[in-house]
C-alpha cells in the first residue's frame, strides 16, 4: 500500500507524456519510411531524404530525453486491472528496449556521419559538429550498428503495437485510453497491493 509520502497515481498519463508519445510514434514512422528511400545504403549527403532522416532521428533523441525527464517527475498511472507477472515483465522489458532503441539509433546514426569529420545538419537550420575525432573504426562500428539496429526497431515497435492492439481489441480494457488525450476510462484504475504498476 502506498505510504503518505508516495506520489498519487493518476488514471491517465500526463498530457506532456501523451504528446511526446504520439509525436515520437509519428516520427518513427517517418524516419523508417525515409530510410527505405535508400535501401542499398545511405543516400548522398545532399539528398533531402537523408537530411530529413538525420534531422528526425535527432529530434526523436531529444523527445526521448524530454520523456525520461517527465517520467522521472510525474507518477505513472496505476493499472486498470490486475496483470499477470509475465505480462508485467514483458511490458517492462519492451519499454526498456524501446528506450534503448530510441537513444542508441540516433546516436549511432550521428556517429556514423561525424566519425568522418562531417557535421550533421538539423533541418538545414543549424549544424551539430563532430564530438569525437575522426575514426574509420568508429565509422564502421556505427554504420553496422545502425544498419542492423533497424531490425530491432521493427521487432520491438511491432511488439509494442501488437500489445496495444491486444488490449484494445481483445482485452477491451483501458490501457490505450490512458495514452489518449480526452479519453474516458471505463472504470477507476486500481493498484494491486504489493505489486508495482506497469508503466
Amino acid at each position: 500500500m502506498p505510504t503518505t509520502n508516495s506520489p498519487p497515481h493518476q488514471p491517465s498519463y500526463a498530457v506532456a507524456l501523451m504528446v511526446i508519445h504520439w509525436a515520437t510514434a509519428l516520427l518513427i514512422v517517418a524516419v523508417v519510411v525515409l530510410a527505405w528511400e535508400f535501401p542499398s545504403g545511405p543516400a548522398k549527403d545532399g539528398s533531402i531524404a537523408l537530411l530529413l532522416h538525420r534531422s528526425i532521428g535527432l529530434t526523436i533523441l531529444a523527445l526521448t530525453a524530454a520523456r525520461l525527464i517527465v517520467r522521472a517527475s510525474v507518477p505513472a498511472p496505476a493499472r486498470t486491472d490486475a496483470a499477470s507477472w509475465l505480462e508485467e515483465i514483458t511490458a517492462r522489458a519492451t519499454h526498456v528496449l524501446l528506450y534503448v532503441i530510441l537513444v542508441t539509433m540516433p546516436i549511432s546514426g550521428f556517429l556514423w556521419t561525424t566519425s568522418r569529420d562531417k557535421p550533421v545538419s538539423v533541418f538545414g537550420l543549424f549544424d551539430i559538429p563532430p564530438l569525437l575525432p575522426p575514426s574509420e573504426t568508429l565509422h564502421s562500428i556505427a554504420r553496422d550498428f545502425h544498419s542492423l539496429g533497424q531490425y530491432a526497431v521493427y521487432a520491438v515497435v511491432g511488439l509494442h503495437v501488437s500489445a496495444a492492439l491486444f488490449h484494445l481489441v481483445v482485452r477491451r480494457d483501458d490501457v490505450m485510453a490512458r495514452m489518449l488525450p480526452g479519453a474516458r476510462l471505463s472504470r477507476q484504475p486500481e493498484r494491486v497491493e504489493g505489486r508495482p504498476a506497469v508503466r
